[in-house]
């Protein structure tokens, strides 16, 4: 069943609520300041009728829920039923306030479906030839304001100015919907292409693993044939490397084992700063060359968190990057009652100029060798995780990556 959107039917409660204020300022003005003799009980009656329609109809909208089109076109036919009543007890056809049958018409074109707009033509092309042949004319004036064509004239203009807001303020708004709807959806479409990019590079990662598996092992048994056989120089560096490749083939054994689940199994929870502090241990194990300088501030407590493989191995690729740039990697951690925030920084050359714009897109990197993809899977991570992370230039040289976390991601 076709819906229109709540900001739709509630913007068009204001819009009716100045038409009907307009219709009621129109009566007393007449009846009041000119002397016409009025029906004023009937008028009151039709405008509070549709007054009341309207209060109800705005209840409806502030609830939230999306009105079907029936909904609307039963409001709308009110409208057009209302607005034949009132012309009928107040000059039919010849009275100014007759062009407002355009406004349900401009509405109903905008929003409902054709069938929905065909019927409520008809209603409106029905409802202006009744009070062509049918209705009560006004009575005859003749003052200040000049004679009863006069006032008419002045009569068509206040229902001109009305009628051109209430349309240009309805197809104003709605096409600032529309706007906002299109850049909705292109975010969706770029978060799909997204997904389907990550889909293919962990295919294709779990297929790199699975070849990588027989390669490493080689090396792992000429490693430690060489190892027996070499001398007591040799033998330290071999011990090294053999250490290195018991590594790559964890990775890839963890990796594969976790693959399609976020948190790491039998993990627990940690406080914060203690699952922090034992990631930047091990990554620093991986790079011993680089000086890590870890920062940790907050409020009370460091809260407890689920240690996320998959976040690791981000935060692990944005050092990877720094320790690439600069031999010397401040790491800050600093959290408060909603979210975290971790701020990785160097001292490099910068972000080159050229790929700035695209930074954190496949294959996009200033690194000489480097695949671009660390940046790119470590944004997926952490959005993935309702988080945000901004790569800008450190003031004073070099770059700043800086990760915002939601507490509530981490400690589910």
């Amino acid at each position: 069943m076709a819906t229109v959107s709540s900001s739709s039917a509630l913007l068009l409660v204001h819009l009716r609520s100045v038409a009907l204020a307009t219709q009621a300022a129109a009566v007393l003005l007449a009846a009041g300041v000119l002397g016409m003799h009025l029906p004023l009980t009937i008028d009151g009656l039709i405008l509070g009728a549709l007054a009341g329609m309207n209060a109800l109809a705005w209840w409806y909208a502030r609830r939230g829920d999306e009105p079907s089109a029936w909904v609307l076109t039963a409001q709308l036919a009110v409208d057009i039923g209302g607005l034949t009543a009132f012309l009928y007890f107040n000059g039919g056809y010849a009275n100014p306030f007759a062009s407002l049958f355009l406004l349900p018409l401009a509405v109903a074109a905008t929003v409902l479906p054709t069938l929905h707009t065909a019927g409520l033509t008809a209603l409106v092309v029905g409802g202006y030839t009744f009070v062509m042949f049918a209705f009560r004319p006004l009575p005859h004036y003749h003052g200040r304001l000049g004679d009863s064509f006069d006032l008419h004239l002045i009569g068509m203009w206040l229902s001109l100015v009305v009628a051109a807001v209430v349309i240009a303020a309805f197809v104003a708004r709605l096409a600032a919907t529309l706007r906002a709807h299109e850049a909705r959806l292109a975010e969706l479409r770029e978060a799909a292409l997204r997904s389907e990019q990550l889909a293919a590079l962990g295919a294709l990662a779990a297929g790199t693993a699975h070849e990588l598996g027989t390669p490493l092992s080689t090396m792992a048994v000429l490693v430690g044939e060489l190892r027996a056989a070499a001398g007591a120089d040799q033998r330290a560096d071999l011990e090294v490397l053999s250490e290195q490749i018991d590594r790559c083939r964890d990775v890839l054994t963890r990796n594969l084992t976790i693959t399609g689940q976020g948190r790491a199994e039998g993990g627990g929870r940690l406080g914060l700063q203690t699952w922090i502090e034992t990631l930047a241990a091990h990554w620093q194990q991986t790079r011993p060359q680089a000086r890590l300088h870890l920062t940790c501030t907050g409020p009370g407590e460091p809260p407890a968190v689920v240690a996320d493989e998959t976040l690791r191995q981000a935060l692990c690729s944005l050092l990877d990057n720094a320790a690439d740039a600069s031999a010397s990697v401040d790491l800050s951690l600093r959290w408060d009652t909603q979210s975290v925030q971790l701020d990785i920084a160097d001292r490099g050359a910068g972000i080159p100029r050229e790929i700035a714009p695209r930074l954190g897109q496949p294959y996009v990197t200033g690194k000489p060798g480097g695949l671009g993809l660390g940046v790119y899977l470590a944004r997926a991570v952490i959005e993935r995780l309702g988080g945000t992370l901004d790569i800008t230039s450190r003031q004073g040289g070099g770059t700043l990556a800086q990760v915002v976390l939601p507490l509530a991601a981490l400690a589910a």
